[in-house]
């Protein structure tokens, strides 16, 4: 099948065979007819090939629509079946969701509850533990045991903290139970405890016996302390009857010192450690150094006296040098001090022995700033140094005795004590020092400012005097002539022989 490309190329390609042959008219005649009859069959050849598609797309535009229609149909009907299977699979995340949330609580919980029985023991008395054993022993076999179900675990924690909940309830007006404790001798007896507040009291049944139960090393069974004769019978009266006052303070009157008076700044320090001592003398020597500057720039800036640099400048400026001297080592001013100094190596380089004096009397005012600088320095490292040890002493009572709190916390507050008490005398210290600078400064500008002034001054009197040195010069030159004049004229000069005397 020709394609009117094929035969608008055969059209072409006659077209120029045609060109290249002579031009006649009768070969562009024939030429003529055989494109045109060429060109006719390609239409009735298109009009073919446009009919036979058309008939062959209508069937597949219906099969199209077709497929399309039930395309649309099966989107219908599976519609709900999708919307169905989005939201399960949404419901299916926040159940993860949910799961794993819970898992983490209940992680969370076990943990808490795993140290509450582990640590539960160490809280309470020895004694109560023949009464709340059972549900202890259960939740630490539990704890430990790796085969048990998170159920059992659980349930048996639970148990222990219901026994703690109804011990607290016992405990906070004071509780008497059955037990068993040992005497002095070794002998265990039976009896009824009574526990009130952090202390634990004792009595046997047969009677005889009574007194205070405390802990014992290596043993979960109390051991019985008496006291008095009085006590003794004070606590087995409390511990049959449940009624009556408490036989002893537990806490020796410790509590009520501590309530009616707080901790003084001589416990503080005691409690602070070895280390205590050399920052308590860094802060005497920090604090005596400030006290002693600040009255001695005091003292100093009440002796100023601007009226004695003033006539002091005075006397240099006519030309007195030594009433200047006179007046600087009279006057207690520092600045008046100073000038005289320098006055008296005038001859030599003014500007040198200004800064002379200036440097001497600015080293008077500096005198102890050492000390000042090294203890604000080293206090805060003192009070480190007291914070490693006091930790070191923390530690070293954990690892040789789990049950000794009172170490622990003590090695604890000798690091924070010490530690405060070297900030402390850093920070006090700091406020007189950066006082201090700031005077020796002021000292430093009024000590530039009158040796600017003295030097002025004895420029100027350079200056003047320089200038009466020329005048006199030159009123010296200027009469010289006439001096000459009137000493030739009065003077025989020698007539040489045969000659006219010489002009003089």
């Amino acid at each position: 099948m020709k394609t009117p490309l094929t035969l608008s190329l055969s059209l072409l390609s006659v077209a120029l065979l045609h060109a290249q042959a002579p031009a006649t008219p009768n070969v562009f005649g024939t030429a003529s007819a055989s494109a045109q009859k060429d060109y006719e069959k390609s239409l009735t050849e298109l009009s073919r090939v446009r009919a036979e598609i058309d008939t062959e797309k209508e069937p597949m535009n219906r099969k199209l629509a077709e497929a399309e229609a039930e395309l649309a149909a099966l989107q219908e009907k599976y519609a709900p079946l999708t919307r169905e299977l989005d939201q399960a699979e949404l419901e299916l995340t926040n159940q993860k969701t949910a799961v794993r949330l819970a898992n983490e609580e209940n992680t969370y919980l076990t943990n808490i509850m795993d140290e509450f029985t582990k640590g539960y023991e160490s809280k309470v008395h020895v004694s109560e533990l023949q009464r709340l054993g059972d549900a202890l022993a259960k939740a630490k076999a539990a704890t430990e045991d790796d085969k048990a179900t998170l159920k059992d675990r659980f349930m048996a924690q639970v148990g222990l903290i219901r026994s703690a909940i109804d011990r607290l309830a016992d405990v906070v007006g004071g509780t008497r139970f059955a037990g068993k404790a040992v005497d002095g001798q070794g002998y265990v007896m039976d009896g009824k405890f009574v526990l009130m507040g952090p202390m634990a009291y004792f009595a046997a049944d047969a009677g005889g016996t009574a007194g205070v139960a405390m802990p014992q090393v290596g043993s979960q069974m109390p051991i019985i302390r008496s006291i008095t004769p009085e006590i003794n019978m004070a606590i087995a009266s409390l511990v049959e009857t449940g009624k009556g006052m408490l036989p002893l303070d537990a806490t020796l009157g410790g509590a009520i010192k501590d309530f009616v008076v707080k901790h003084s700044l001589l416990d503080t320090y005691k409690h602070g450690g070895p280390i205590m001592h050399p920052l308590l003398i860094v802060s005497i020597l920090v604090f005596g150094t400030a006290m002693e500057r600040i009255f001695f720039i005091l003292r100093e800036k009440k002796r100023r006296k601007p009226r004695d640099v003033h006539e002091l400048l005075e006397a240099v400026e006519a030309g007195n040098f030594d009433k200047a001297i006179s007046l600087g080592r009279k006057s207690q001013d520092y600045v008046a001090r100073a000038l005289s100094h320098a006055l008296e190596h005038v001859e030599t380089n003014i500007s040198d022995a200004l800064g002379l004096s200036a440097s001497l009397e600015i080293k008077r005012f500096k005198r102890g700033f050492f000390v000042l600088d090294t203890g604000m320095t080293i206090a805060p490292l003192l009070g480190l140094l007291g914070t490693v040890t006091g930790m070191m002493a923390s530690f070293a009572a954990i690892g040789a005795d789990m049950g000794a709190p009172s170490a622990i916390t003590g090695g604890i507050a000798e690091a924070l004590i010490a530690t405060a008490f070297g900030l402390v005398i850093a920070m006090t210290g700091l406020v007189p020092f950066n006082y201090l600078n700031n005077m020796v400064e002021d000292a430093e500008h009024e000590l530039e400012v009158a040796a600017s002034k003295l030097e002025l001054i004895i420029e100027k009197n350079k200056k003047h005097e320089e200038e009466l040195r020329l005048r006199h010069k030159q009123m010296l030159a200027s009469e010289a002539p006439g001096l000459k004049q009137i000493s030739g004229t009065t003077s025989v000069s020698p007539k040489p022989l045969g000659g006219e005397p010489l002009p003089a």
